[in-house]
């Protein structure tokens, strides 16, 4: 296996157990501390404002090719994050907790999708996601077992422990491929943007508008999403944990099946199913509080799971098919800005408008129907209008 794939795999796995151990269960954290859903909605505002920061400078040690000094950050917020989300005081959470929340996850996927750029073609990138999504779902199903048993039973120094030791190792066994892997992306990394050249960005493919309402839903599902889920579950840790291994597993066994295909299908009608489906999963997720039914209510979570799963395949792969045809790095770095700056502009919206409500499912509810219409808007994502005959063709 080449060196950049080994590093890329190598990242991702060792991140993703660590996501898995406890980032995945800030949504519960939260709720657990206290925080209701306008506070949670706040929270999010502020670690998309530190993900911007983080951003920034960010850019400008990918520039130098400072992967190691990156990587070396990668591990040391999230060991920040995990102590400060241990804490027990909400305004540190929606202080320092939030920013560094929003910087960990800058030098988490901001490294991972350049790495995963380099490493990929038009002719490879379903194949490459799916199996990238095979080695997120196994890594971080061990992470989420070891994560939700010691939270439910309050061995938080292990939890420490485990944490630290997995960062120290992972950040070792990554500086052996650093030296070669510096050589190779340092061929392929541009100057650092400037903030004017980010607010021009432009293309004939709709993709501000995408950048634009696609971090709105990363969040709805990484955190109102696995919150409901909790409450759903009746607020145990353990069982929410279970669940989302059950989920890991069978999606494993559908991305090994579907990863191969989706490279070989019409791009265009895979994508289009794929919002279609994941428009209803919005509608299923609205509708799923009102069942007492089990075998409904966890049949419906696994079709969400797979309809949201199978749209982020079909996504990814357009997003850095259109990376790769264009200038991959300045096209990667813009989405997160104009993603993470309109996150700051929703979350703050939803934040206003949870503070007048009191269910807090009836308002994730109601705020997955209103979702839905921005679904959507991914329908324009590679629709090229031709100016001169004002249509639109496909990608």
């Amino acid at each position: 296996m080449p060196i950049l794939n080994r590093t890329f795999y190598l990242f991702s796995a060792i991140h993703s157990f660590l996501l898995g151990l406890l980032p995945i269960f800030i949504p519960v954290i939260l709720w657990d501390k206290g925080l209701n859903i306008a506070g949670i909605s706040w929270f999010i505002v502020l670690t998309a404002a530190g993900f911007l920061v983080a951003l920034y400078g960010w850019d400008r040690l990918r520039a130098k090719a400072n992967w190691t000094l990156i990587v070396a950050l990668s591990f040391i917020l999230q060991m920040l994050l995990v102590l400060v989300l241990l804490l027990d005081s909400q305004w540190l959470l929606l202080s320092a907790g939030a920013l560094i929340n929003g910087a960990a996850g800058c030098f988490y996927w901001s490294t991972q999708r350049i790495l995963f750029q380099a490493i990929t073609s038009d002719k490879n990138s379903g194949n490459t996601f799916g199996n990238f999504q095979m080695l997120v779902i196994f890594s971080l199903k061990f992470g989420v077992l070891i994560g939700s048993f010691m939270l439910d039973s309050d061995y938080i120094k292990s939890l420490i422990l485990i944490s630290l030791c997995s960062s120290v190792a992972g950040f070792y066994l990554l500086t052996k491929l650093l030296s070669e892997t510096n050589n190779l992306l340092s061929q392929q990394q541009p100057a650092a943007f400037s903030l004017s050249s980010i607010l021009t960005f432009k293309d004939n493919f709709h993709s501000k508008k995408i950048f634009m309402v696609d971090g709105l839903f990363l969040f709805l599902e990484s955190y109102f999403w696995v919150l409901t889920l909790y409450m759903l579950t009746k607020e145990s840790l353990m069982t929410l944990g279970i669940l989302i291994i059950v989920l890991s597993v069978l999606l494993a066994v559908i991305f090994f099946v579907v990863k191969k295909v989706i490279d070989r299908t019409n791009a265009q009608r895979i994508f289009i199913i794929a919002i279609l489906g994941y428009a209803f999963s919005w509608l299923l997720r609205g509708e799923l509080g009102f069942q007492n039914n089990d075998a409904v209510l966890y049949g419906g979570v696994l079709l969400i799971a797979f309809l949201s799963s199978f749209f982020r395949l079909a996504f990814n792969k357009r997003f850095y098919d259109m990376a790769s045809a264009n200038k991959p790095v300045y096209y990667i770095v813009s989405k997160s800005y104009y993603s993470q700056f309109m996150i700051i502009i929703f979350f703050s919206l939803i934040a206003m408008l949870a503070s007048m409500g009191k269910d807090p499912l009836n308002q994730l509810q109601v705020l997955y129907d209103l979702a839905i219409p921005l679904v959507f808007v991914y329908l324009l994502y590679g629709a090229k209008k031709d100016t001169k005959k004002g249509i639109k063709s496909g990608l």
